[in-house]
């Protein structure tokens, strides 16, 4: 069977809803796929290609989501790689690998001057063997257990609890809501290491679309976190060594009212957080941090990451 490619455009959401939904079983909102792959607040968007079979039905899709890269005091248009889908008739056909590659030209013909991603297990061989990524490690994962009702995990696991949760949360986290305007930008891009994703005011627009996705500032610390499944702090203001514990008790305590039975921060080992978190608090490995490299501007162990930039927060 022979297939074409087809770059991806604002009209194709339906398509990539339906994609998702025989690739992974799960059913999204045409206004949630919009509001992710609307990327045009970085200046690039739709950075994608479908692979169209011979009923002219798309069969795969790789596409990659533009962000800004601050590294050594520039600002970067890169792109993260995400949402890689075949529909089962149309596997190991080759077509992750056909689409990346022609994605990556688009990226490259665009202006686009790196790519990264975090890949699972799974997904690592191929990134590596067969698209030639350089791998870094891995996040670091810090889990807090919090004792309270599990209204957030429920609520993910059952989708006629989520809108009594995401009401409930809304309820919880009103009085600790503030505004983009609020934000000491300088503060929360504070970093160690010569490159990080650019957490400035098109950053936070761009997340805070999210479904339970806030700004909060509690007990002096400003925190842009996401309440799915469990309580996922995404960034944080930066913070002295002394104010650790603090931290800790305060992302505790709100988890406990927001009903989630665990803290998560994912941080890359060279973030300014995660020598902090490492003195209170042990770590698991998880998913692997890569890159492809289209020139060689930029130094992949000198770039640090935190949970907000993944594109799924």
């Amino acid at each position: 069977m022979g297939y074409s490619t087809k770059r991806i455009g604002d009209d194709d959401y339906v398509e990539i809803q339906q994609l998702i939904e025989q690739s992974f079983g799960v059913h999204l909102s045409l206004s949630s796929i919009y509001l992710k792959y609307n990327t045009s607040i970085f200046g690039k968007s739709n950075v994608g290609l479908f692979a169209i079979d011979e009923k002219g039905e798309p069969a795969a899709y790789y596409g990659v989501f533009p962000i800004t890269l601050h590294y050594n005091s520039q600002d970067f248009i890169i792109a993260q790689s995400g949402d890689t889908m075949t529909a089962p008739a149309h596997r190991k056909k080759g077509l992750f690998t056909r689409l990346a590659q022609e994605t990556y030209g688009l990226a490259h013909e665009v202006g686009i001057r790196m790519i990264y991603g975090f890949p699972n297990e799974n997904s690592y061989p191929g990134f590596k063997k067969k698209l030639n990524w350089v791998f870094t490690g891995k996040f670091r994962k810090f889990t807090i257990k919090v004792m309270t009702f599990p209204l957030c995990e429920l609520a993910s696991k059952f989708p006629f609890l989520e809108c009594y949760y995401n009401s409930y949360f809304e309820w919880r986290i009103k009085k600790y809501t503030i505004t983009i305007a609020e934000v000491n930008i300088e503060k929360f891009n504070l970093s160690k290491v010569l490159g990080h994703v650019k957490k400035d005011e098109n950053f936070l627009k761009y997340k805070l679309k999210g479904v339970n996705c806030r700004l909060v500032r509690v007990n002096g610390f400003t925190i842009l976190l996401k309440a799915k499944t469990h309580l996922y702090i995404g960034n944080i203001e930066s913070i002295e060594d002394s104010q650790v514990l603090l931290l800790l008790d305060t992302v505790k305590t709100l988890a406990k009212k927001l009903g989630c039975k665990k803290v998560v921060f994912l941080l890359s080992e060279n973030h300014w957080l995660f020598s902090m978190l490492e003195n209170h608090l042990s770590f698991e490995e998880d998913q692997n941090i890569g890159f492809y490299l289209f020139d060689e501007t930029f130094d992949p162990n000198k770039i640090q990451f935190i949970g907000a930039d993944f594109d799924t927060f």
